[in-house]
């Protein structure tokens, strides 16, 4: 069987070998962490360029549309996403196309309202673009093959960031609208590919209202649960200690979403068996990839401390050590819940873990100031670990999915 899934992985991507030592799913997720670096490598690339050409008020009006669009896609594409990885290809072709339609329609709206607010269109054009580009993506999602779409998500990203580079440099007096209006050049190439998604479909909305409902409150909860600590910092400690914060915490989700790829591997294993433990990464895995990340951060940590001056940020990388291996698996295990159709059970412990944090932030920095957040993270998330755990872990390994008229 490991012969048998080596020759698919290398025949599905490119013909690359899978080393004999290493697990072909192990193998497949650092191929599409390696993309996802490389991208995340490029973006830095491409914030020095905008703050060169255009100054920070530039970027800054920039970085405040992709912030909405962030927000925004969360609550249009998450039921999709989620929806798309655990449906039937039927209920998939279908909800696929209604997918297509709604960016469609968010990006022409954005077009419209750009010239009447930078932030607001530039925000829909982004959102739709993403939407339109994850609809793309989709099946090869399905297929297990994160590195495939970690590549072309590098890909797109590559086109945008030359095509707005190359007029940065080409024009003048550049402006931030002329950047923004090349970077999304290719989602106009996107949506073109998406269109075909729609003939003979009867387009269809990701689950009932109830269903919608959760998966949208459950990416509104995270986003608030991860950016909250940033914001706090930023706010009662000054732009220094946000910057060591921000540093440490952007480090460790890019390390941690080892996991999100590892789980992606397996996504069409888990569908099949409606999110059972068996039918995905063992335990033992899990732990010995968390262990990994979170030694990774740890080193990184102690390197700063040892060679370094900067020893608040290797503090806080120490502290989120532990925040590191935590979310690794929490983003395995999230797989599982998704198959399953534990929406409920993740969108109550995702609130609460938000709330929670929330509430201990502002006590946590007058004590312990910038580590009193690193550790008021790292306990909302070892809490999520736990409650995931058990709901995974003290089952009999078959979690049957969940109707939306059985939710209460």
């Amino acid at each position: 069987m490991r012969a048998a899934l080596r020759r698919d992985l290398a025949d599905d991507a490119g013909g690359y070998a899978v080393p004999l030592n290493l697990s072909p799913h192990v193998w497949r997720a650092a191929i599409a962490s390696m993309w996802n670096y490389s991208g995340r490598a490029v973006g830095l690339v491409w914030t020095a360029v905008m703050i060169t050409r255009l100054g920070f008020d530039g970027y800054g009006h920039y970085a405040m549309a992709v912030a909405v669009a962030a927000i925004t896609n969360a609550a249009l594409d998450n039921a999709f996403f989620v929806r798309s990885v655990r449906v039937g290809p039927d209920e998939f072709a279908r909800e696929r196309a209604a997918r297509t339609i709604l960016g469609i329609a968010v990006m022409v709206a954005g077009g419209l309202a750009i010239s009447l607010s930078y932030v607001v269109g530039a925000a829909a054009i982004i959102a739709a673009g993403e939407l339109l580009f994850n609809t793309l993506k989709s099946p090869h999602l399905r297929r297990a093959r994160p590195d495939v779409t970690m590549r072309m998500d590098t890909v797109r990203q590559l086109s945008s960031i030359a095509l707005a580079v190359g007029y940065l440099f080409a024009v003048p007096d550049p402006t931030v609208l002329g950047a923004t209006l090349c970077y999304v050049a290719p989602y106009g190439v996107i949506a073109v590919l998406c269109v075909r998604f729609i003939p003979g479909q009867r387009p269809a909305r990701p689950g009932g209202p109830r269903e919608f409902w959760l998966l949208t409150s459950e990416a509104l909860a995270a986003a608030v649960y991860l950016q909250a600590p940033v914001v706090a910092v930023g706010w009662f400690l000054g732009e220094r200690a946000a910057g060591y914060y921000s540093t440490a915490s952007v480090t460790a989700m890019a390390l941690a979403i080892l996991g999100q790829n590892f789980a992606n591997t397996y996504v069409d294993r888990l569908r099949e068996a409606h999110g059972s433990r068996d039918a995905g990464p063992s335990l033992w895995s899990i732990g010995r990839l968390s262990a990994f990340t979170g030694f990774a951060i740890a080193a990184l940590g102690a390197g700063i401390l040892l060679f370094t001056a900067q020893h608040a940020l290797g503090v806080i990388a120490l502290i989120l050590a532990l925040f590191t291996a935590a979310r690794t698996a929490n983003l395995v295990f999230t797989m599982f819940l998704f198959t399953s159709h534990r929406d409920l059970l993740r969108v109550r412990a995702t609130t609460a873990a938000a709330l929670a944090q929330i509430a201990a932030l502002y006590p946590m920095i007058l004590i312990l100031g910038v580590y009193g957040v690193a550790l008021a993270s790292l306990a909302c998330e070892l809490v999520l670990a736990g409650v995931y755990f058990s709901a995974i872990y003290r089952t009999n390994g078959v979690a049957a999915p969940v109707s939306e008229e059985a939710l209460p």
